[in-house]
């Protein structure tokens, strides 16, 4: 488990072997294959370094592992000469990589030097924390642009080193604007003077060339695919209607051509999970409490987020960010909780409903299932739907134009009684919750103005709507098209890039 405690040089041989066991071949065992090669003899040389130095560190949790890796590698090149092709042992006998000392008495017909910017070459200067510049004259220490002195004399010998030299400064440099070497401007600017200038190498034009295709542009025609009817899904999800509405391509994606999104081996925690155990919370004490909202609403309430955070078990820096945002949330909950039981008490509170809504069609039955996070049934016989969002919530415009039909779609199936037969009811009431837990914590955001009326012709034109969708796409003609509507794109697609 992530909270045991063991010796941090255990952990690190553990891990060493697990990769020589992931490294092992059927003809090679997994030492010979994982430190083979420059690179694997100074990995084993840093690691053999490393594992002696963990031995004095006290029991750790191995969440403690990751952070310590990242630490001891930082910064860590290897430079080798092997060659690009041809076999992976074999070194280029034509191609040398040399440091700045070992090129000193070196010589070759081309000579490229490479890195020429500011902090690298030359290096940026440190006096140090300690001494300052008059400390360090006073007691006769050199100074520390002596090092830029080196650089230059290093430059020089290496800018005459060969018949053809070429001089290599990036654009950017750890993502932003690199500042060429004192050098390049100081030669540029002497060039300037004589009416000459140095020559672009084409190696530069070489790689852009090698990014492009040949030929002249070639614009490829956005995805149309249109299978079969029989392999077009039958059973829809309500919220993978909307994306049904705004983005076909991803419901041809996830439901036909049967593609999952993988997750980052280092998927770290997200928004989902914040928004998963608020729901699960605030399921877990309507599970416990129903329509009787005991005096201590808000003590128990924050009681359940706080088992809902410990379940998930984030890291610690999470649990500091998340734990006061999840109490304004309870307390939110709580005070609306008894505003609302002033107004009228439920008769009954069902949390997280799935339903199940068959519908019978021209083309063939059609399933609609859905899960809404909280139904009420009210005195006067008619039902509550509310949404809980920790995120965005849908736009006005987009509900009313039916592009967001999650809620009148679930008061369409409630009525139908997809929900079961105690709430087969009109519904008269949607609502989202939006819950942040932020300097507003929460906020109650009505639509169609909590008019039965109108929220019941929302629930009618839903289902119409709906139902066009469906015989829509049981024409064999119809296609999945990748956003169709430029006005309507999703938020999030996981299938962006393949369309």
């Amino acid at each position: 488990a992530a909270s045991v405690a063991s010796p941090p040089a255990g952990q690190l041989a553990a891990l060493i072997a697990a990769a020589e066991a992931l490294a092992a071949t059927d003809t090679l065992p997994g030492p010979d294959r994982l430190w083979a090669e420059e690179e694997g003899e100074a990995l084993a040389r840093l690691l053999g370094e490393l594992l002696d130095s963990l031995a004095v560190l006290p029991d750790q949790p191995p969440t403690v592992l990751p952070g310590l890796l990242d630490a001891a590698l930082a910064g860590s090149v290897v430079r080798t000469r092997r060659a690009l092709r041809g076999g992976a042992a074999a070194e280029h006998p034509r191609v040398f990589i040399w440091g700045l000392i070992e090129a000193r008495l070196q010589s070759a017909d081309l000579v490229v030097l490479g890195g020429l910017a500011e902090g690298v070459w030359p290096p940026a200067t440190d006096p140090g924390p300690w001494l300052s510049r008059p400390m360090r004259a006073r007691i006769g220490l050199a100074s520390p642009e002596e090092i830029i002195g080196q650089a230059a004399h290093d430059f020089v010998a290496a800018a005459c080193a060969g018949r053809s030299v070429v001089l290599s400064c990036p654009r950017r440099r750890d993502g932003a604007p690199a500042v060429p070497a004192r050098w390049l401007a100081r030669l540029d600017a002497c060039l300037h003077g004589q009416g000459l200038a140095l020559t672009q190498h084409p190696a530069a034009a070489w790689a852009r060339a090698l990014d492009l295709p040949e030929g002249p542009p070639r614009p490829v025609a956005p995805p149309r695919p249109c299978p079969p009817v029989a392999l077009r899904p039958r059973r829809l999800s309500v919220t993978e209607i909307g994306t049904w509405l705004v983005d076909p391509y991803a419901i041809h994606a996830r439901h036909i051509l049967r593609l999952r999104p993988l997750k980052p081996l280092d998927q770290a925690t997200e928004a989902a999970d914040y928004g998963e155990l608020v729901h699960a919370a605030i399921s877990r004490f309507l599970a416990e409490h129903g329509t009787d909202l005991p005096a201590d609403a808000p003590e128990r309430l924050r009681a359940a987020m706080r088992q809902a955070l410990n379940r998930l078990g984030p890291r610690k820096a999470l649990l500091a960010w998340w734990g006061p945002r999840l109490a304004r949330i309870a307390d939110w909950v709580a005070a609306t909780e008894a505003k609302r039981r002033l107004e009228a008490v439920p008769v009954l509170i069902r949390a997280e409903a799935s339903g199940r809504w068959h519908l019978d069609r021209p083309g063939g039955a059609f399933t609609l299932v859905g899960r809404a996070d909280r139904i009420e049934l009210r005195e006067d016989a008619t039902l509550a739907i509310i949404d809980y969002k920790t995120g965005s919530v849908p736009g006005r415009a987009d509900i009313a134009q039916g592009r967001a039909p999650q809620l009148p779609l679930e008061a369409a199936m409630a009525e139908q009684g997809a929900f079961g037969a105690d709430l087969a009811r009109p519904t008269a009431r949607l609502e989202y919750w939006r819950l942040t837990g932020g300097f507003h914590p929460g906020e109650c955001i009505s639509l169609f103005g909590n008019e039965a009326a109108h929220v019941a012709a929302a629930a009618s034109e839903a289902a119409l709507r709906l139902g066009g969708l469906i015989d829509a796409y049981d024409d064999p003609a119809r296609c999945y098209l990748s956003r169709p509507d430029p006005r309507a794109v999703p938020r999030f697609s996981d299938y962006a890039g393949l369309a």
